[in-house]
């Protein structure tokens, strides 16, 4: 049974496995981070980084509304934006995604690569850290 997957996802401009290009992870991180923010405060932040028009930035941050990985609340004179989705949730799926595009669904080689480890980790040895892991810091 094929996933669903997220409307972001299906992106194909720019990112096309990922769904996020590097401007709107940008957005996105100081708006998990914020919890909520107007294009001005994203702006105001992202312009410590870079040169950026404001335009831009209104324009990627209606695109994520879209996306629905922001939500727009239209109440106030300046719209404020919050997360639809939690940043740790995106950050897996595009993580799995990650792992079935260029890993071709290989997750031990992943972690090694993750890991940073001198050599592939069997699929054995991966589940017995999944084990491990679950039993030492699941919470």
């Amino acid at each position: 049974m094929e996933r669903i997957r997220p409307k972001w996802l299906k992106s194909t401009k720019g990112a096309p496995f990922t769904g996020i290009g590097s401007l709107e992870a940008d957005i996105l991180a100081i708006i998990w981070e914020r919890q909520e923010a107007t294009v001005r405060d994203v702006y105001e932040t992202l312009r410590e980084q870079r040169q950026i028009a404001y335009t831009t930035v209104m324009t990627v941050m209606n695109n994520l509304v879209k996306k629905e990985l922001l939500t727009q609340d239209r109440t106030s004179i300046a719209y404020v934006y919050t997360p639809a989705i939690p940043g740790n949730e995106v950050a897996s799926t595009i993580l799995d995604s990650v792992v079935e595009r260029l890993f071709r669904g290989r997750s031990n080689v992943a972690l090694s690569h993750i890991l940073g480890l001198q050599r592939d980790l069997s699929p054995e040895q991966a589940e017995a850290l999944r084990k491990y892991a679950q039993e030492h810091f699941a919470a």
